[in-house]
């Protein structure tokens, strides 16, 4: 059976109905700005906010807008918009409001465009990222969802994966074999528990199979473990960090289904 998509009738109404609303409360604040009205449209649009903040970034993606007057500027996320702009307060004086005014009313025009010129949602929707493992999900799937720093998907990963390696081998075993604990990490772990000639670590009986996963793991000790926990790089992609995810995630099933020699 094919997977249900998205209700387009039913986001279409949410965000229209949204933004009629919205321009209702714009027009108090900047007209009567009777407070029980004001409460009553504000209560209405809190409660639908979470729902129409969520469409809104699947349509439009997260971004970041300025506000305010020159010298007294601020940076708002499109995933904090919204609540901001109905929070109320201070933020219902019409010179602080002006801005959310223009941005909000703008930005769900932009959606409900997208929706009707068809070019939401996609024809060839964006891939889903299935992580297998429990501690990977755990302790990645937080930071693939956030809004960058995408390098520390890549040390926390890799971390993950060196650690498994070192726990799939009892400690007293590990410790003949590598005595010095500051010595059972990294290249050091790998060259001594996968040995394509004298495997510790045994992924599989044919030799040619053991050399091609002792390079991959080199490889990714080398070139993503080693220069991602020794500096920081605010350089790396979403993109990039979700499919090293993807692949530990697969390399951590191989260790799994390794055996001990």
């Amino acid at each position: 059976m094919t997977p249900l998509g998205p209700d387009i009738g039913l986001i279409k109404t949410t965000l229209q109905s949204w933004l009629d609303l919205f321009t209702q409360y714009s027009n108090e604040i900047f007209g009567a700005h009777q407070q029980p009205k004001l409460d009553e449209l504000r209560n209405q649009l809190q409660r639908l906010e979470p729902l129409v903040t969520s469409y809104v970034l699947q349509i439009c993606g997260n971004g970041v807008i300025t506000t305010g007057s020159f010298g007294v500027r601020q940076q708002i996320r499109f995933n904090a918009l919204f609540a901001t702009a109905v929070m109320g307060g201070n933020n219902e004086d019409h010179l602080n409001f002006y801005d959310y005014k223009d941005s909000i009313t703008s930005m769900l025009n932009s959606a409900l465009g997208r929706i009707d010129a068809r070019l939401w949602p996609p024809k060839n929707p964006n891939p889903t990222l299935i992580i297998r493992d429990d501690t990977l999900r755990e302790r990645c799937l937080d930071l693939l969802q956030a809004q960058g720093n995408f390098d520390r998907v890549i040390r926390e990963a890799t971390t993950i994966l060196e650690d498994r390696i070192r726990n799939k081998v009892p400690h007293d075993t590990l410790a003949k074999l590598i005595p010095q604990s500051a010595d059972q990490t990294g290249e050091n772990l790998i060259n001594r528990l996968f040995s394509p000639d004298k495997p510790v670590i045994v992924f599989s009986d044919s030799k040619e199979e053991r050399i091609a996963f002792y390079r991959v793991l080199v490889g990714i000790n080398s070139f993503l473990r080693n220069p991602h926990h020794h500096k920081i790089d605010d350089a790396i992609e979403w993109s990039w960090a979700w499919s090293i995810t993807g692949f530990i995630d697969q390399l951590l099933y191989f260790v799994d289904n390794c055996s001990v020699s």
